[in-house]
């Protein structure tokens, strides 16, 4: 990857229990398993609330209503050998539908390496980035 990439990630929470919906992501190549909001490339001319409704559609069929803006990270990391730099607009969101919180796992349809996950307060067991977004949450 070069230059820097912009991205926009949701804080999507589970009514009753406080689970935070990620990606849970497989790194090809390595099988190393990490979370992070779901979210995506911010396209440019794009609002970062507007990516956040585009790629929930794209990557889960899901329809959010998107929040205040909770802050942003800037994120260096190697994924698959290559060395990348995010810098994150995280963004508090509710799913449309109620219904749909009731769901535990769902594939995405566009990358078949990652699945949407409901992930714990309190999980450790799986690191969650990008690194920073504890301390906003």
């Amino acid at each position: 990857m070069t230059g820097v990439r912009a991205l926009a990630l949701a804080v999507i929470r589970r009514p009753g229990t406080g689970q935070l919906f990620v990606d849970e992501v497989v790194e090809p190549g390595t099988g190393r398993t990490f979370h992070r909001p779901a979210g995506g490339g911010i396209e440019f001319g794009e609002r970062a609330a507007e990516t956040l409704v585009r790629e929930l559609a794209e990557e889960y069929g899901l329809a959010v209503v998107v929040g205040r803006q909770l802050g942003a990270l800037e994120n260096h990391f190697t994924y698959a050998g290559r060395a990348g730099h995010e810098i994150a607009l995280v963004h508090e969101a509710e799913l449309a539908d109620p219904a749909e919180y009731e769901r535990d796992r769902r594939p995405c349809l566009d990358q078949p390496h990652v699945t949407g996950v409901w992930r714990s307060a309190t999980e450790d067991a799986i690191p969650l980035y990008p690194d920073g977004l504890a301390d906003l949450l």
